[in-house]
């Protein structure tokens, strides 16, 4: 038999277990959590970074038609006396409206920026997002697209 003296020694906190399993589920809980907030992060960086892309490449194709067209048709948007440089960026920004043409130093975060530089055979569009997760990250989307093309 057991005496009482040795019963008292076994009770108490050593012998229960509830409390190592909340502690147990507040870890895995926590990291779960964690796991799917950056999952969640991860695809909302991938759909900006995604829409940047269509963008520059909707804009490029745009400007590829705008620039062939020959002077003096009625069915050019971007007028022969504007540069192709301005009909990207108002193309860009008519594309992304929350988009500003003058960030200087890179987009902050939540900001959109785009630009362009063209020459007399080519055209360089780029959009950028500033996205702020653990740091602040530049997402960009980029095309160089030929230009002044004679029409078929």
């Amino acid at each position: 038999m057991t005496s009482p003296a040795a019963m008292r020694g076994k009770s108490g906190l050593g012998g229960s277990e509830g409390g190592a399993t909340a502690v147990e589920a507040a870890l895995v809980l926590s990291i779960l959590i964690g796991v799917v907030l950056a999952i969640v992060d991860f695809a909302q960086a991938f759909f900006i970074w995604n829409t940047l892309q269509l963008v520059v490449g909707q804009a490029g194709r745009y400007v590829i038609v705008q620039t062939s067209i020959p002077p003096g048709s009625s069915s050019a948007d971007c007028p022969p006396a504007g540069s192709a440089t301005s009909c990207a960026i108002s193309t860009l920004t008519t594309l992304l409206p929350a988009a500003s043409p003058s960030c200087t130093g890179g987009p902050a975060s939540g900001q959109y920026c785009v630009d362009a530089s063209c020459s007399a055979t080519s055209c360089s569009l780029s959009a950028t997002y500033g996205f702020k997760f653990v740091g602040t990250y530049t997402l960009a989307g980029q095309i160089t697209v030929p230009i002044g093309l004679p029409p078929d």
